[in-house]
């Protein structure tokens, strides 16, 4: 008798490739969320700990200097005629107190970032371009550097005509006022400028001014580099009257109107270094975190720049007392504004 066998069968069929190929997709739709959830989160937690830094580095200094290191500061016994020669960053001043004590050595605090026309050379162009990362938060992707010409085409002393600088995501209160002030007449934890000179010398703050109370005091936050809702030539409103402080969401947008700015240098957070305008060294309370309102400036001693982040949700902000905060987005707007306010007898408190 014929016996037959059965072929022992190998393989998939079409069905079952179907089946497992459905179960990989479906695990893939659940744990990508996750994996984005996570990464984001840890984006997150590291530009916590970047402001926590920069926080712990303006205690250190204060400890120093008895005093909260300038917005920014200039020495006008070098070029006392020429305005916009030495103006350079609170940045610059705190990075012995981050571990870039060879950073700053390099810095020249007598001359501007760039060029100083006819006068002596300025080698700040060649540490323009460092990259400091505890300036970076992670979740602002994208290229460290901005690339800048100079429209004359001229090459200065000691000044290409073209070069690249190291952008940055954090900015200094100056409070819930448009008007960068000095002497100590801001409203904000940082104060506008420091003079170096015998007859205009600016008053430095210290934490004993800041009567509010440095843990219900914002010192720090973020912003996006090149956001694009910055408008450079705003309309003033409030009979042009550029000082004027709003007290409700449409107050503030009526401040500024206009188009956004088609001008790099006017980009958000172009430079750690610089310390010339606001787009470069602050941000005000005049409008929430993340808000749709425009950024804007009149000169660089009248700007509107709120609190800007890739968080969802909201912003991280340093507060006076080293800590850092989440500010969400649909923040009390009084509260908000009192919170950027360091000696106004506003009083708030982080919820």
């Amino acid at each position: 008798m014929k016996v037959t066998q059965r072929s022992s069968r190998e393989g998939f069929t079409l069905v079952e490739l179907l089946v497992v190929i459905a179960i990989i997709g479906v695990l893939v739709g659940l744990l990508l969320p996750a994996v984005q959830s996570a990464r984001s989160a840890a984006r997150r937690m590291q530009c916590s700990n970047n402001l926590k830094q920069l926080g712990l580095a303006i205690h250190n200094y204060h400890d120093t200097m008895n005093a909260i290191a300038p917005l920014r500061d200039r020495d006008d016994t070098i070029f006392p005629s020429d305005w916009n020669t030495q103006i350079i960053s609170w940045r610059a001043r705190i990075l012995p107190y981050m571990e870039q004590q060879p950073l700053y050595d390099q810095v020249d605090f007598e001359l501007p970032q760039w060029w100083a026309g006819s006068r002596r050379p300025n080698t700040n162009w060649t540490i323009a371009p460092v990259v400091v990362s505890a300036f970076r938060c992670p979740s602002d992707g994208g290229n460290g550097n901005v690339n800048w010409t100079d429209p004359t085409g001229v090459r200065r002393r000691g000044h290409p005509t073209s070069a690249s600088y190291a952008t940055t995501n954090y900015f200094a209160c100056t409070g819930p006022d448009a008007e960068l002030r000095w002497n100590g007449t801001g409203l904000g934890f940082f104060d506008g400028i420091r003079h170096q000179n015998a007859t205009r010398r600016g008053t430095t703050r210290n934490f004993a001014s800041i009567t509010d109370g440095l843990s219900n005091t914002i010192a720090l936050s973020e912003g996006i580099i090149g956001h694009p809702r910055i408008n450079a030539n705003p309309t003033a409103r409030a009979g042009g009257n550029y000082t004027a402080q709003a007290t409700t969401y449409t107050q503030t947008d009526n401040l500024c109107s206009g188009g956004p700015s088609t001008s790099s240098t006017n980009a958000r957070g172009n430079s750690w270094l610089r310390g010339y305008s606001s787009n470069d060294l602050s941000f005000n309370t005049l409008m929430t975190p993340n808000s749709n309102l425009w950024d804007c400036h009149r000169n660089s001693n009248w700007a509107m720049y709120g609190a800007r982040s890739q968080h969802s949700g909201g912003v991280l902000v340093g507060v006076g007392d080293g800590s850092v905060r989440f500010m969400a987005e649909t923040v009390n707007y009084a509260t908000y504004r009192a919170l950027g306010g360091s000696f106004d007898g506003e009083v708030a408190k982080f919820d």
